[in-house]
Order: C-alpha cells, then sequence, then structure tokens
C-alpha cells in the first residue's frame, strides 16, 4: 500500500516539476528523489558582503536576479508515508550549515503536522518561504561566509593580516550572526551540507551563476523587436545592457554591420530612439563575421587606445567591456560584470602573488628569459617573479634530466633510473617487472622468459647497452640464475653488447 502511494506521489511530481528541478530513480524498490529547488528573489536583491575582521570596511553590495538552487535530496523508507517520515539532506551554495539547519528542522516540523504524502509540501516551501522564513528581505547577508573565505586565503597565501583576540575589534571571536543564527551556539545539523567550493570565492560564484541563470532565462522567454515587431524566442534577440531593450539578432546584426562599414564605431548605441547605452564588443562580435569584427576591432583601437592608453577590455568573453585600469595597480574590475582581474595575466585579481604561467608557454617562456637583456628580464621578474622563473627552470632541467636518464615503471609510473645489471628491471616503488629496453611488463614468475622467447622484440638482449668495460671477456659472465634456467646445457646464449 505505502509503495503504491510513494508511486503516485512520484508520478504526481513528475507532471509538476521539470527535469532540471525533479529527478528521481527507483534503488531496491525504493524511490530516492532529487530536488533543484529555485528560491523566488525579491525584484531587487542584493548581495552583501564585509570582512568582519575589520569593523571600519564598508560593505560592498552586488545586485542578482537569482541565487543557485537549493538541493534537496530524499529516500522513501519502506514504511512511508504511513509511519516513518522521508530521510533527506539539504544543500545549498549560500546558507551555512547553521541556516540549513533551521530549514531541516522546519521540514521536520511540516512532517509532524502532516503525517501525509509531503514532498510537494516540503518543495513549496522551500521554493516561496525560504526567505521570510529565514527573515531575509532584499539583502542577502554573506559577511560570514566572505570572512570564512577570506581567513582561509589568508592563511593559504601565509599571510600576517589576521591578528589574534589581543587586537580588539578585528577578530570575529568565532561568533558571526547571519539571517538571526548564531554559529557559536548553533547545532548544525547532520543533514544540512554546505555545497560550496573550497577555495572559491563566494561572491564571484554567485555572480557568475546570476550572470549564466540570466542568460537560461532570457532564452526560455518570447520578446517583441523594437525594430521589425516580431515576436521572437530570446535565443534570437539581443538585449542591450542597462537600458535592457531588446530587438531580434537579425535586425540588430543588419545595425552592427551598417554602423562599422561607415567606420563609426565609437557610436554603435541602442536603436531605441533617445537611448545613450552602447554595444558592448562582445555583442558586436557575436553577430557580425570575423572579418567585420576584426575591422570594427581595428577602429575602436585606432581611434581610443592610441588617446586612452589605460584602457583594456574585460577578458570575460560574454563581456569585453572596455575597463580603465590605473597604470600603477595590476588590478582593474570591470563596470558591468564586476569581473576583478589582474591586468597582465587577463586571470582572476591574485594579488601580490606572481602571475601563474601555463605549461603550454613554460619552454617558450624560459627561453625568452635566459636570452633576454637585463631591463627585459627585470620586466618579466615584475609579471611573473623572480622566484617563479627560477623554480619553473630549476624543475624543467630536473625533468629533462630524468626523461633522459631513467624510465617511468608500465605499473605506478614511478621514474626508475638504472645504473648497471641487465636489462630485467624490478621498480624499487611498486616491486613490478619490466623491460628497460622496450618498457613491457614482464611475467613476474619468469621475467627473464622476454628475453629468451624468438618472437620478441628484445630477444637474446638481455645484457644489450651494458658498458663494455663492465664485460672482461677474462672473466666468468654471471648470468641470472633463473635467467640460466630456460637453457639446456647445449644451447648457445648468443648474447649482443653494443659497440
Amino acid at each position: 500500500m505505502d509503495h503504491e502511494k510513494q508511486k503516485d506521489e512520484v508520478t504526481a511530481l513528475e507532471s509538476i516539476y521539470t527535469e532540471e528541478e525533479f529527478s528521481y530513480h527507483e534503488n531496491n524498490n525504493r524511490f530516492e528523489c532529487t530536488f533543484k529547488i529555485f528560491v523566488t528573489l525579491p525584484a531587487k536583491c542584493y548581495l552583501s558582503y564585509k570582512d568582519l575582521r575589520y569593523e571600519t570596511d564598508l560593505a560592498q553590495e552586488v545586485q542578482i536576479s537569482y541565487l543557485p538552487p537549493i538541493t534537496l535530496h530524499v529516500t522513501l523508507p519502506e514504511d512511508y508515508p504511513s509511519k516513518s517520515a522521508p530521510t533527506f539532506m539539504l544543500c545549498a551554495s549560500w546558507l551555512y550549515p547553521a541556516v540549513l539547519s533551521k530549514l531541516c528542522r522546519k521540514l521536520d516540523s511540516l512532517w509532524e503536522s502532516s503525517k501525509q504524502e509531503i514532498l510537494f509540501t516540503w518543495v513549496e516551501f522551500l521554493q516561496d518561504e525560504t526567505l521570510s522564513f529565514l527573515k531575509i528581505k532584499d539583502r542577502l547577508d554573506m559577511d560570514y561566509m566572505y570572512t570564512s573565505y577570506k581567513r582561509a586565503l589568508d592563511k593559504l597565501q601565509g599571510s600576517q593580516v589576521n591578528k589574534e583576540a589581543s587586537e580588539p575589534g578585528k577578530q570575529c571571536n568565532g561568533e558571526v550572526r547571519e539571517s538571526g543564527v548564531s554559529k557559536k551556539t548553533s547545532i548544525v545539523d547532520k543533514r544540512a551540507i554546505l555545497d560550496c567550493p573550497i577555495g572559491r570565492n563566494p561572491i564571484h560564484m554567485l555572480i557568475d551563476y546570476n550572470e549564466k541563470r540570466k542568460e537560461i532565462e532570457f532564452k526560455k522567454n518570447f520578446y517583441t523587436c523594437n525594430i521589425c515587431f516580431t515576436d521572437k524566442a530570446g535565443e534570437h534577440c539581443m538585449q542591450f545592457l542597462h537600458c535592457a531593450h531588446t530587438f531580434c539578432k537579425d535586425c540588430i546584426r543588419n545595425y552592427f554591420e551598417v554602423k562599422i562599414k561607415e567606420g563609426n564605431v565609437q557610436n554603435i548605441y541602442c536603436p531605441e530612439e533617445k537611448c545613450q547605452f552602447e554595444a558592448t564588443p562582445g555583442q558586436v562580435k557575436d553577430l557580425v563575421s570575423p572579418e567585420l569584427f576584426s575591422k570594427y576591432d581595428s577602429l575602436l583601437l585606432s581611434t581610443t587606445l592610441d588617446t586612452m592608453m589605460d584602457i583594456i577590455y574585460c577578458p570575460r568573453r560574454h563581456c569585453q567591456y572596455p575597463v580603465t585600469c590605473d597604470p600603477d595597480d595590476n588590478m582593474a574590475r570591470c563596470p558591468v560584470c564586476q569581473y576583478a582581474f589582474c591586468v597582465l595575466c587577463k586571470m582572476v585579481y591574485h594579488g601580490i602573488e606572481p602571475c601563474k604561467i601555463s605549461s603550454a608557454e613554460k619552454q617558450k617562456l624560459l627561453k625568452e628569459y635566459q636570452s633576454a637583456s637585463i631591463e627585459r628580464k627585470a620586466e618579466m621578474e615584475k609579471h611573473y617573479g623572480k622566484k617563479q622563473l627560477q623554480t619553473i627552470l630549476e624543475n624543467i632541467m630536473s625533468e629533462n634530466w630524468i626523461n633522459d636518464n631513467s624510465h617511468n615503471c608500465p605499473h605506478c609510473k614511478t621514474a626508475i633510473e638504472k645504473s648497471d645489471g641487465c636489462n630485467k628491471m624490478t621498480c624499487s616503488h611498486c616491486g613490478t617487472y619490466f623491460c628497460w629496453l622496450c618498457g613491457t611488463r614482464l611475467n613476474p614468475e619468469a621475467p627473464y622468459l622476454h628475453f629468451r622467447n624468438p618472437e620478441s622484440e628484445c630477444f637474446n638482449m638481455l645484457y644489450r647497452g651494458v658498458v663494455p668495460e663492465e664485460l672482461d671477456d677474462d672473466d666468468d659472465f654471471d648470468f641470472p640464475a633463473e635467467y640460466l634456467d630456460y637453457y639446456s646445457e647445449e644451447e648457445d646464449f648468443g648474447l649482443e653488447f653494443d659497440d
């Protein structure tokens, strides 16, 4: 009876929610369900964050329209809904476990007051009432999570910024309040999971998700082009930033092409009457041909960068907005997407740490560094860090030596150096037998069979490559006993040696 009710409930939920919002599978006659719950935000909602270790710092705010979904994992016991409640886990990337624990206890109370099919009630509560239940209105307080991230980052970088409680007013003292919950005194429910990648800035993560979600939602809806007055799906439309005026891509593509061919690249404003917001380079690039965009890019550079050398494009592909940077500062912040990046390497801003060097450019960069002039070396050291360049140089020289003088074990990949002896090698790390000449893993019960098999590429090459001085014709040749066991007394060994 309970199983039939569970099946009916799951079928009903499948008809209500999309594949993105609800999925399930049946395992050992038990239903395991996953809900992605998108919390509805107010028309104007902001992320508020600051480092709580510094009371004089002002809180920063970023407007958002979407938050990552709360994930509800549910397993239905055999006697649900007649007796037992569903077991569940609640995961979120923007609510601390102490806050999620309050939601867990609320779900428990909803079950206690109902004692019947509860999944739809849980999902509706989390979607529509999470913010009001947690007393969150138009600002999501991310102070505690941001401070925890900054403290961990300082610790990782060996920063001396953090000071102990002996400096009053600068320490969190283990108690920070978020949404009315004290982290020091609250008991964290084991079902409450913080789903935030370790080491990633939680603010950047939420901003990135908000941008991606806005694009997804935009493509789902239909819009009337203000030029041709045709209704088209969002995936066939383009929306100007800030003003939000929307046009179909065909009309805007023609508009862009005319402007570029006329050379009027500095005045590509929104076509809406009296609107002064400009198209971004990223929007132009998405609609015109590569050749036309190259012309646009060249014209724009020649007319602006010649007189404004402190301009740089936002490195995010979907943005590419011109950003003003301070010549004495390596950090720039895009005013459109709020992305803070290094003006030298175009990656996320990394403070006083030198720019990272990708493996693909290491060899080229080091060749340039070794042959560079004193002035160029100083410039490169300022960019990448002298210590980093020297460390990479030492590592590459070490890697080259290892590649030239060692072979990798075919089992554990440990680099093995051969000092002397025959070509039957034994890995010092895992004990695997392998051939030094061809790298083949050898039979542990008969490792020398590889060298006496006429069909083997290493036939009769057990001592091939041995330094001639190690073999004296006047001395008896000491073959391994295992090797000799495979030959009769009448056989000719036919050993080969390198000249």
